[in-house]
Formats: structure tokens, sequence, C-alpha cells
């Protein structure tokens, strides 16, 4: 999986004899006769590129824009319960080493954690707190680079004993995103994970539902809109299920559905449901759990790149293509400004970000190029 790209900053074509199919002329984007960089990257028909064209290079890095997730797991204790029984109906909510949802959950995150880009900032949030049927907002393991930080943090999980008493999920999701906000992150995630129904309303009202469903089911509601709010803001949300909670999938789906991050095919009433429903019997829940979290790493893996500066100076970004090498063979992705196939500028102009098809191959690419200095390959 390719982690960095390797940019090709190029001279401008045409100056020295050099072929370019404008002749060396800049395109209207490039810098001005005071040198200032435009970052007007509206395409331009600037034509196909010749097979002859020639282009002298030298290199910089760009980095990928690195994802921040933060994870909000359920450490009530009925997540001490049978992970192969969803209904806890044993009477007994510790089983042996190993088997509880919790043994599950946290042997799987942990192998989730070692897959992720060193980069990747990953924090962990709890709720409730222990032995309380609420939640504040207190950050279980920093906010940090998984590169620096996976010993101490899997060491925190490990040190975790689900001992909390209700569900809490509406405060626990609110303190989540309301942190990821706090950060300032560019590509901020919360991944909630639970195994129940929410059984506290907003505030830690924990009787909110003693003489009634109907405060539960609102306060459902509006948590739903809370996470459309925070995605229409770029604080997307990922939802597990965990067995346990297949009397809140309807809510879980619902949760996914506003947040985008809904599964392909999926209705927020089953029989697909968008969130990671691993509540079936029949399921292998730590196989399935491990699909899950990979899947969520996946999608969280950035093809979004920064521009370096041209260590020649001026930057045209009608002058700029994008190439992958696998496999010995090199490809060009052209630039795609419905951003559907290919690759386009962030709103900025900072920046280089692949869709679509685009996007998995540029993951899964031996080598990246960015070709600084002929003229952009349009679809």
């Amino acid at each position: 999986m390719a982690r960095i790209l390797i940019v090709l900053l190029a001279t401008a074509c045409g100056s020295d004899g050099r072929v370019c199919t404008d002749g060396g002329a800049r395109s209207d984007g490039g810098a001005g006769a005071d040198g200032a960089i435009s970052r007007d990257t509206s395409p331009r028909d600037v034509g196909s590129r010749d097979t002859n064209d020639v282009c002298e290079t030298v290199r910089a890095v760009a980095e990928p824009v690195a994802a921040t997730l933060l994870f909000q797991v359920d450490t009530s204790n009925s997540m001490n319960c049978l992970a192969s029984n969803p209904a806890c109906l044993t009477g007994d909510p510790t089983p042996a080493p190993d088997d509880s949802r919790w043994d599950v959950f946290t042997r799987e995150l942990e192998g989730a954690l070692a897959d992720l880009p060193g980069d990747t900032r990953v924090g962990l949030m709890r709720f409730p707190q222990a032995e309380r049927a609420c939640t504040d907002d207190i950050l279980t393991a920093e906010v940090r680079p998984i590169g620096e930080s996976r010993s101490e943090l899997l060491a925190t999980i490990g040190s975790i004993t689900p001992d909390g008493l209700g569900t809490p999920t509406h405060d626990g999701v609110a303190f989540g995103l309301t942190r990821l906000a706090s950060l300032g992150a560019e590509r901020p995630f919360l991944v909630l994970a639970t195994d129940g129904n929410s059984s506290v309303c907003l505030g830690c009202d924990a009787d909110c539902g003693f003489d009634s469903p109907e405060p539960l089911a609102r306060d459902a509601d509006d948590l739903v809109t809370r996470v459309r709010g925070a995605a229409e803001s770029g604080i997307p949300t990922f939802v597990i299920g965990v067995p346990g909670s297949q009397g809140f999938r309807d809510v879980l789906s619902r949760i996914a559905s506003a947040a985008g991050t809904g599964r392909a095919g999926c209705a927020d009433l089953g029989p697909v449901y968008c969130h990671y429903d691993l509540t079936d019997p029949g399921l292998d829940f730590g196989g399935a759990l491990r699909g899950a979290l990979a899947e969520i790493g996946d999608a969280v893996l950035s093809c979004e790149y920064d521009i370096p500066d041209n260590p020649e100076g001026a930057f045209d970004p009608m002058r700029v293509n994008v190439q992958i090498e696998s496999g010995g063979d090199e490809e060009t992705i052209p630039r795609d400004p419905s951003r559907a196939t290919g690759w386009d500028y962030t709103s900025d102009g900072n920046r280089i970000e692949l869709f679509g098809p685009a996007c998995e191959r540029v993951r899964n690419a031996d080598a990246i190029d960015i070709l600084f200095g002929c003229p952009t390959l349009l679809i």
C-alpha cells in the first residue's frame, strides 16, 4: 500500500529544444511576472500530450493527509457477557478469559491498530464512566500518531475492565464529536462501538425512559440529527453494533446513514443495515469485527496529498500529471473535474485528491509520481 507520493517536478518544456505540445508556453494558471503562484486550477483544454514529450525532472515528496480516529467505546458491564451469546442470558457476566464481548473486541481492535499507517492519529474514549450511568468529556487515551503511541495505547486498552452502569450513547457521541471538532484535525472520524440499547438520555438523564419509551425515542432522533450535522461539518461517524445491540439496530443504522458511512445497498430498517451489525448469532463475532475494522481502516486512508513546493520555482496547475507504477507498468491517471474516476485539486488548490477507481489504484500502487511541467491530461 503506497503511503507517499514521489513527486517529479519538471522544468518548463520547450525552452531548450525539449518537445511540448503547446511549444512551451506557460498556461494561465502559472506564476505571474512577480513570481507569485496562482492557484487558479480551473481545467482548460491544453490538448493531449504527444508521446514524444520530454520533461526533465527533480524529485520531491508529498505526504498524504493523515486521518484522525477517535474510538468511543461502550464499556458498560454487559460487555463482559459471552461473545457468542447476543442475548447474554447465561446469568454469568464473567465468562472464561478471552470469551467475552470485550475480550474479542479488544483483541481485534489491537490487530486493526497495528495495520494503520504510523501517521494516523488515534485516541480513545469510553462510556459510561466506571460504576456510573453517565459519561464525561474525558480522553482515556490521548489522540496521538499511532506510530508514536501504539504500545501505550494497547496497554491502555488492555487495562480497561467494563464496569459501567447504563448506556449513555448520546452523551458519549456528543462528547466524542465535540472533542474531534476541538482538535481542528483535517480528516477526523468518530468510531462508535456499542453492545446495547441506549438507556440514558442526553445530559445523563437516566430516568427519561422510566415511565414511557417516548423520551428515549426522541433522544435517539436527536442523536441522529446531531450525527448528521457533524458529518455535514466534516466529521463522519462509523458505527459498530456489537452482539447485544440487536434491539438498537434501527437507530444505529440511522446513525450510520446520517453520517454518510452507510454500507452499500443498506436500508435503515434492514435487512442490510447501514452500520456494521454484528449481532447475527450465526456470525463469528471475531472474524466479522476484524472485517469491519479493516473496512473502516481502508475507508479512512487518504487519497488526498499535499503538493510540495517546486524546487525549481513556479508552479503551474495546468502542467501537472499523476502517474502510478504497479508491477513495472506505468499508468497516467487523467484529471477528472467531475471527481468521479480520476484526480482533481482540492478546493483550495493546495492538494491533489483521487476519486473512485483511481483512489483504489493509488492505494495499491508500488509507486506514485506527480509529473510537473507538461500539459495536464484531462478525461
